[in-house]
């Protein structure tokens, strides 16, 4: 649920407010079904669910030709809650629709605050890799031989996620993106220049 809120929320942010078919229909465009596991009926709940937590507003809009729609805006609130799914989904290891999402909406952090949160996921990856080598090393006797298989699996998985960990604080350190503190970012492009819902 946290991927799909996080995306929810972002694409209404940065739309500058959206009907729930807009967000659906953006989310679609970027594939989000694959890489964040993100199915219709959940971004209707999610819209729905931030509405009634105060992360989006909600105001009713005749149809063109059928019933009312709701157009939905971030507050204050949700803006901050974004930019909190994103710092978490960026350190936290092991939820990949997570990380998925995060990256989609990494322009939503300062470039220091992502570099940040990216390190912070190095350093996991590093100490997980450790604990991992120890009980390779020293496996429980009782664990079926095949599990170490599975531990090797593990194990490389680690360490190539930390090595596009690293890759991408390099890049961000280098100057990659446009992230929220530099000019042109969504916090500085007028709002006739946003993507338009």
């Amino acid at each position: 649920m946290s991927a799909t809120k996080l995306l929810v929320l972002g694409i209404v942010h940065l739309s500058g407010g959206a009907h729930g078919y807009q967000v659906r229909s953006e989310l679609q465009s970027w594939g989000a079904e694959s890489w964040a596991k993100i199915k219709p009926g959940s971004i209707y709940h999610a819209l729905k669910k931030a509405g009634a937590d105060g992360l989006l507003t909600e105001h009713a809009e005749p149809g063109n030709s059928g019933p009312e729609r709701v157009l939905y805006r971030a507050t204050a609130r949700g803006r901050d809650e974004m930019v909190e799914l994103v710092r978490d989904g960026l350190r936290r290891t092991h939820d990949p629709d997570m990380l998925n999402a995060s990256i989609a909406m990494l322009p939503m952090l300062t470039r220091t605050d992502a570099i940040a949160q990216v390190n912070e996921r190095v350093a996991r990856l590093e100490a997980e890799l450790v604990v991992q080598a120890e009980w390779r090393e020293h496996p429980n006797r009782d664990a079926p031989e095949h599990v170490r298989d599975q531990a090797e699996l593990w194990a490389g998985q680690a360490r190539t996620e930390l090595e596009w960990a690293k890759s991408l604080s390099k890049r961000l350190s280098e100057g990659a993106y446009t992230m929220a503190d530099d000019p042109g970012s969504w916090r500085t492009v007028p709002d006739h220049l946003k993507m338009r819902a």
